[in-house]
C-alpha cells in the first residue's frame, strides 16, 4: 500500500502579510557607516553571573566586524593572565592562561543583525567607496522575496512587548531547519518594526545546544539595534555548561573614529558575518 504525501500546509494569509511588511520595514532600517559599541557576555552557572565585555566595532552596510580580545574586565585587572580565548561565535582566536577566562570567546557580533530575514549585504561596497545611505531612505540591497517559501507562517496572536502591542508569529520551516532559524517573530503593530525574535540556536557557526533564545530589539535614536539575547537554557562550550547565557549590546553610538579606531580604514579584508548554511 502506498501512502500518499503529506498535504502542503495552508498559508495564513494574514499572517503573510504581517511577516512581508515586517521584512520590508527591516530591510529600510539605515544606520551609521561606522558602529561602535560593547558586547557584554554574561553566564549563569553555580548560582553566579559572570561577565565579560569586549569593545566592538561594525562597518555598515557591509556587515564587517571587528572585537577587542581583551575584554574590559581583564583590561582593569591586567596583573591576571588571559584566560582560553575559545571560539564561540565566529571566528577562531587564540588565548593562553588560565585565571581569567573569557566565557565563551572574544565575540564578533554585529548590532545590525538581522538573523537572515534581510538579503546578504556582502556585495555592498564598504562606506566610502559609495555614499553613506541618507538616514529614513531604503537601501537596495536585493528582494525581499528570497524568504517567501522557506518558512510556514502562522498568526498565534496579539502579545505586550514593552509598551507595545505586537502580532506574535509563529514560523516553522519548510526544510533546513539549520539554516532557517527563527521560530517566532514579535512585531509592533504600529511601526511593522520586529521588536523580538525566537531562534533555535544562536550566532553563526558553532551549535550552542541551548535550545530556543529570545532575542530584543531597542531603538536608539530613532534606529533598531539589537539589545539583548539571552538563552532559554543551558548552553554547552568548550568552557563547560552554562545554566543561562546573556550577551548584551551596551554603549551602541556612531563612530568617527575619534574614540575607538578598529584599524578598518580603507580596507575590505575583514570577515563578514554570514548565516550558517546547509548542514
Amino acid at each position: 500500500m502506498t501512502t500518499a504525501p503529506a498535504a502542503s500546509p495552508t498559508p495564513d494569509a494574514r499572517a503573510e502579510e504581517i511577516f512581508a511588511r515586517a521584512r520590508r520595514a527591516l530591510v529600510a532600517r539605515t544606520y551609521p557607516a561606522e558602529i561602535a559599541y560593547g558586547v557584554r557576555v554574561s553566564g549563569l552557572r553555580d548560582g553566579t553571573w559572570t561577565a565579560r565585555t569586549y569593545r566592538t566595532y561594525e562597518r555598515w552596510p557591509s556587515g564587517r566586524i571587528s572585537a577587542r580580545t581583551i575584554s574590559d574586565e581583564e583590561t582593569a585587572d591586567p596583573t591576571r593572565p588571559k584566560g582560553s580565548n575559545i571560539n564561540f561565535f565566529a571566528f577562531n582566536i587564540g588565548g593562553d592562561g588560565q585565571p581569567l577566562k573569557d566565557l565563551l570567546g572574544t565575540p564578533r557580533l554585529a548590532v545590525t543583525y538581522a538573523f537572515g530575514l534581510v538579503p546578504p549585504s556582502h556585495d555592498v561596497p564598504l562606506p566610502g567607496d559609495v555614499p553613506t545611505p541618507v538616514p529614513g531612505e531604503p537601501r537596495t540591497i536585493g528582494s525581499v522575496s528570497a524568504l517567501a517559501h522557506t518558512y510556514d507562517v502562522r498568526l498565534a496572536g496579539e502579545e505586550t512587548i514593552g509598551a507595545a502591542t505586537c502580532w506574535h508569529l509563529t514560523l516553522k520551516p519548510l526544510g533546513n531547519p539549520g539554516a532557517y532559524r527563527l521560530r517566532d517573530l514579535y512585531v509592533e503593530e504600529a511601526t511593522d518594526q520586529i521588536v523580538r525574535l525566537k531562534t533555535d540556536g544562536n550566532f553563526t557557526t558553532k551549535a550552542t545546544g541551548a535550545g530556543l533564545w529570545t532575542v530584543d530589539y531597542a531603538a536608539i535614536d530613532g534606529r533598531w539595534y539589537l539589545a539583548d539575547e539571552i538563552s532559554d537554557g543551558s548552553v554547552d562550550s568548550d568552557a563547560g555548561t552554562f545554566d543561562k547565557v546573556d550577551v548584551r549590546f551596551v554603549d551602541v553610538r556612531a563612530d568617527l573614529r575619534e574614540n575607538l579606531d578598529f584599524g578598518l580604514a580603507g580596507s575590505d579584508d575583514v570577515p563578514v558575518l554570514a548565516e550558517p548554511g546547509p548542514p
